[in-house]
């Protein structure tokens, strides 16, 4: 069965893992934001770049530091 193989090397393909993904880069993400604010990109454009960029990442890694940083209060 020829087909199979060639079927296992698909299954995976298109789809990225966390591990895949480079870290966020919040000047990168800045940088993308101030060229909305400036009008030079649309907002469905900012919108992929910011998700594709990692700011849901960087959200949320700065989310659980400020609720730990809450505990000890």
């Amino acid at each position: 069965m020829d087909g199979d193989p060639q079927l296992s090397t698909l299954d995976g393909a298109g789809s990225l893992t966390q591990m895949d993904r480079p870290a966020p880069d919040p000047r990168k993400l800045l940088d993308h934001w101030e060229e909305w604010e400036r009008g030079e990109t649309p907002p469905g454009r900012v919108m992929s770049d910011l998700k594709t960029g990692g700011l849901r990442e960087l959200l949320q890694d700065l989310a659980a530091a400020a609720a730990g940083d809450g505990e000890g209060s």
